[in-house]
């Protein structure tokens, strides 16, 4: 049994996908010396055998297809994966340096990095943001200007092991949005800190992005989700401070409740809701969206790494 702490990335390789952009970043993270997890649906793990011999490929027992129209893995599924991860090594989870990470990403840690970051990671969450580069070729040719644009969202998250038992299940799937708001707002909820890592260390080769109305399932998801977590807290705290928080608490889901059923709930001599209901709730919505951003930015201390990333070759 190995007693060095381990490093795990947990992910979904895309079967069919852009091989060579995904041998290029599984093997960056490789290199930073992360054993390397994909968690997939049980039909796509046999093409994923062949192109990807270094990846521990993991069936997941269930998919978020129903909902998201293809195969993608729930974000639980990817923790569990972890955490098992972590058992079969052996060392304590507090000990263990575990993430995940959409599979496209290309990291660019340095050695002294990779520490800063596992000892940076303990009973914490941190918190990933990309730089955008336009094709491949640039990922070899990168080099940092000290003006990136950081990615308004999050695309991977590294912790201890030991926070991975703060998620319950949830609809969130890696690939689907707001998976990269839940896992930290959950986290931050939970009492946990929240560590940003605002060091262009994480490419991205930019596609377009476009996202259909199970959008707003996963909107609803988040607020459902992060409203349980504030309910189960007021009831075990019964300080003053938790009873000003009941009165926000209450108005909160008074507001919410009501804007859901008019821009869900079919209008009076109609199938259909109201137009004027359903553009309230994708209001509250943006609202909500753009709360939940500032929270979590507003709530994380920065990271700063070692070194400076310098130009390589994927």
């Amino acid at each position: 049994m190995s007693t060095a702490a381990p490093l795990f990335l947990a992910t979904s390789l895309v079967p069919g996908g852009d091989r060579a952009l995904q041998t290029a970043a599984v093997e960056s993270w490789r290199t930073a010396g992360f054993t390397v997890l994909s968690v997939n649906a049980a039909s796509e793990i046999p093409a994923l055998t062949c192109d990807y011999p270094g990846v521990t490929l993991v069936a997941a027992p269930a998919t978020g297809e129903r909902l998201a129209g293809k195969p993608v893995p729930y974000i639980h599924d990817l923790l569990k994966s972890l955490r098992r991860a972590c058992a079969g090594h052996g060392a304590p989870l507090a000990d263990c340096t575990v993430g995940v990470i959409n599979a496209d990403i290309h990291l660019r840690f340095s050695a002294d990095d990779i520490g800063i970051c596992a000892a940076g990671a303990r009973d914490s969450v941190l918190l990933g943001p990309r730089v955008d580069v336009p094709s491949m070729a640039a990922l070899g040719a990168y080099t940092p200007t000290g003006t990136e644009t950081y990615s308004v969202g999050y695309d991977y998250f590294l912790m201890s092991g030991n926070v991975l038992e703060d998620f319950s299940d949830s609809p969130f799937c890696l690939g689907m949005p707001f998976w990269d708001y839940w896992l930290p707002l959950i986290a931050l909820l939970k009492g946990r800190q929240l560590k940003a890592l605002l060091a262009p260390v994480a490419l991205h080769v930019a596609h377009e992005t476009r996202w259909d109305n199970s959008i707003y399932v996963f909107f609803h998801a988040l607020i459902a989700d992060v409203m349980e977590v504030c309910r189960i807290s007021r009831e075990r705290d019964k300080s003053a401070t938790s009873r000003q928080f009941d009165l926000l608490y209450d108005i909160l889901s008074h507001v919410y409740a009501d804007v859901f059923a008019r821009g869900t709930q079919a209008a009076k001599n109609t199938t259909e809701p109201d137009p004027a209901g359903i553009a309230a709730l994708a209001a509250f919505y943006d609202r909500f969206q753009e709360v939940v951003v500032h929270h979590i930015k507003s709530r994380a201390v920065p990271l700063a790494l070692a070194t400076k990333v310098v130009s390589t070759t994927p």
